[in-house]
């Protein structure tokens, strides 16, 4: 089963290559190869997430739930370039989705001390079931965010090359990041509501670094929205923002993958 991950992970990463060579060199057909790649990714993440679904059970919630994250990057991007001149952001979404599958791939150690014993309740499930597709929505604003960062260094710099030419407009950019954040934000909020329900549960007593993260994250989204929203903050400070949110929020599920949260 690690060798069928690895493939994935694999399939979602030649996908990435395919996508920049497509943005470099504007070549459709590439583009139009990058596209068939990633669908026929996404259906081996369909049929192999099935699969362990079933064969791994509750046991398998961790690792399930990184696949559908990924799988629901690619998906997402898919359906939004059907509607948004957004063909550019394909090589940074999917590198988003290399990244949660690579994480898929390395949770084989951990899954069963993550999910089961006392920590097998329902509560645990939403939790992580809720945190992930925050996680998701936020990493698909990351993507947003890095190409604004790019389009608007390439506008600054009044650079007139092919690639400015083929990023999409810093206004579509900034409205997708907006509302992804938006989509994820309750998502999370309820998942670190649960978990510190959990926390509470267990009566540790001890505030680990992952949940320290997780909050950071947290408030880190908050209050890009919050001056978004009643500010009309837009642009490279809330960029950056929502890109060190990310980071946050993936080193809390690289800490869970290793073991240490």
């Amino acid at each position: 089963m690690n060798a069928l991950f690895a493939i994935g992970a694999g399939a979602f990463a030649a996908t990435t290559v395919a996508y920049l060579a497509s943005l470099w060199t504007a070549r459709p057909g590439i583009g139009d190869l990058a596209t068939w790649m990633l669908r026929g990714t996404l259906l081996f993440w369909a049929g192999l997430l099935g699969w362990w679904a079933v064969d791994a059970g509750p046991a398998g919630g961790t690792r399930l739930w990184l696949g559908l994250s990924a799988f629901s990057l690619g998906a997402l991007y898919l359906f939004l370039a059907r509607r948004y001149p957004i063909a550019a952001l394909g090589s940074f979404v999917v590198a988003m989705a290399t990244v949660l599958a690579a994480f898929a791939l390395f949770m084989a150690n951990t899954q069963h001390a993550l999910v089961s014993g006392e920590l097998a309740t329902w509560i645990l499930r939403i939790h992580i079931g809720l945190a992930f597709i925050g996680i998701t929505a936020f990493a698909f604003a990351t993507a947003v965010s890095i190409v604004y960062l790019l389009q608007a260094r390439a506008l600054k710099q009044k650079a007139h090359s092919g690639l400015r030419r083929r990023l999409p407009p810093l206004d579509v950019l900034d409205r997708l990041s907006l509302r992804s954040i938006i989509a994820g934000f309750p998502f999370y909020t309820i998942a670190l509501l649960l978990g510190s329900a959990q926390a509470v549960r267990q009566g540790s007593g001890e505030i680990k670094l992952a949940y320290i993260l997780a909050v950071l994250s947290w408030l880190i989204y908050g209050a890009v929205l919050q001056a978004r929203l009643t500010a009309g903050w837009r642009g490279r400070r809330a960029a950056y923002l929502t890109i060190i949110g990310l980071v946050a929020a993936l080193t809390v599920v690289g800490l869970y993958t290793s073991g240490v949260a």
